[in-house]
């Protein structure tokens, strides 16, 4: 997907959360009947083990050919029962177990789809406590059950719009409200991230003053969106999209964000100490007085490392004031030596091996 502009931003659903949540739901196939079971078929099924019992051994005996004593004969027909009363014993207990354990697991998975409907109708509640409840019920919904987690995670995200945007294309530029920080929270605990099909679809939300911090984000999409002072420190935000988002004072330290995308966004006196940056693109980004560098640990503290920008992208990007002190820039791509003038370094500031030129083009932009 290119940065510079998204395919369709999503429609706002108004009156989504006030739906019959349980139709909708069943609809989709979720709900199951447990079947009855046929008793004409288990009163066939009796007779005939009645009737193997009682004939059989004799047809096993006889169809051996040998000649026994009345005695020996009645024995080994016992011994060939017994075996067949055995076998008939252990194949209706795994029967019965296969039987309990599909009842158990339809009942089971009607529980979550009453769970699942009461959840979403609790919220479009009126009380910001009943919504924060229906959350974190969702959250164990999507913990217990691995199928519904695709879907709980795209209904908290459609939430969090709701809740963040004035109109489809102008997110808020409210800080976010305690509703929506525990929707946040539960999408940043999400498990499986690497296997949803979809990638969270966070765009042009209003998330000033969220604590994203210690989730995964990995390719989630939050182009165009409002993060002033957001913090997703120690998070996971590999090949993130943040094209063209605003904010400032974002904390984004002790982070992992390959490949991330930051084109055109201004993140004005942000922070990006010991964030691996690895492949990210900065081109055209406004990164005034940004903290990419090495920070001297105080009252004995151990000193904070600075980025990783090893195959960085940083064509047009401002640097005014922006902090490289120790920073490797040896492989940063894009870069001007204009451009790092204005930027702060010292003397282990390591230089570009080759600056970028007036017609550097990013490869992630092909």
């Amino acid at each position: 997907m290119s940065d510079q502009e998204p395919a369709r931003l999503p429609e706002p659903h108004r009156h989504f959360y006030q739906a019959d949540a349980r139709a909708t739901h069943e609809a989709g196939g979720r709900h199951i009947p447990i079947p009855s079971p046929s008793w004409a078929a288990i009163a066939a099924l009796a007779l005939a083990a009645m009737l193997a019992i009682a004939y059989a051994p004799a047809i096993v005996v006889d169809s051996r050919h040998i000649a026994l004593a009345p005695k020996d004969r009645l024995d080994a027909e016992n011994d060939v029962r017994g075996a067949l009363i055995q076998i008939i014993g252990g194949t209706i207990l795994i029967g019965g177990l296969y039987y309990t354990a599909r009842q158990f697991r339809l009942t089971r998975e009607g529980q979550i789809t009453d769970r699942y409907a009461k959840s979403v109708e609790l919220l479009g509640d009126g009380k910001a406590e009943i919504r924060i409840g229906a959350i974190y019920a969702l959250e164990r919904i999507a913990r217990d059950s691995p199928a519904d987690r695709e879907t709980v995670a795209e209904l908290l995200t459609a939430f969090v719009r709701e809740h963040t945007r004035l109109s489809v294309r102008e997110p808020s530029s409210e800080k976010v409200t305690a509703d929506v920080q525990a929707a946040l929270a539960a999408l940043g605990r999400r498990r499986g991230v690497l296997n949803e099909r979809r990638r969270l679809d966070l765009y042009c939300c209003g998330l000033n003053d969220a604590d994203l911090s210690m989730g995964d984000w990995r390719q989630a999409m939050f182009y165009y969106s409002e993060l002033q002072d957001a913090s997703f420190s120690e998070s996971r935000l590999d090949q993130a999209g943040f094209a063209f988002c605003h904010g400032e004072g974002v904390a984004l330290t002790d982070a992992s964000a390959r490949a991330a995308k930051f084109g055109r966004a201004s993140l004005r006196d942000s922070w990006f100490l010991a964030t691996d940056l690895t492949g990210a693109d900065f081109s055209g980004c406004d990164l005034t007085r940004a903290d990419f560098g090495k920070r001297d640990g105080a009252d004995g503290r151990a000193p904070t490392r600075p980025a990783i920008l090893i195959d960085a992208l940083m064509p047009g990007a401002i640097l005014k004031d922006a902090i490289f002190r120790g920073v490797d820039l040896s492989r940063v791509r894009g870069l001007l030596q204009e451009q790092l003038g204005e930027a702060i370094t010292d003397e282990h500031t390591i230089m570009p091996e080759r600056w970028g030129g007036a017609d550097f083009r990013p490869e992630s932009s092909h």
